[in-house]
């Protein structure tokens, strides 16, 4: 993340003050968006893993197949893609 002061912000918050969120410099288009600050925190694993019930089933299929052998090493992926296996 860039942090914009001085001239910079100005320039950026006049844009907004004016209602507007796109902008366009040289030809390509850019879209100011508001972020909160929950979106911009960082999560753990662990508490990405307890708010997703498809995330925990997944890497739990992911332990059972490991603990069974079903599983392949990036080597024989490697290898079946160019064999044309996968």
């Amino acid at each position: 993340m860039k942090k914009l002061e001085g001239h910079q912000a100005d320039v950026i918050e006049g844009i907004m003050n004016d209602g507007e969120t796109i902008f366009e410099i040289k030809g390509v288009r850019y879209e100011i968006s508001t972020i909160s600050e929950k979106d911009m925190r960082n999560t753990t694993v662990k508490e990405d893993v307890e708010s997703d019930p498809e995330l925990m089933e997944i890497l739990m299929q992911a332990k059972r197949d490991i603990q069974s052998g079903n599983y392949y090493t990036s080597d024989e992926m490697r290898e079946m893609i160019r064999r044309g296996d996968l």
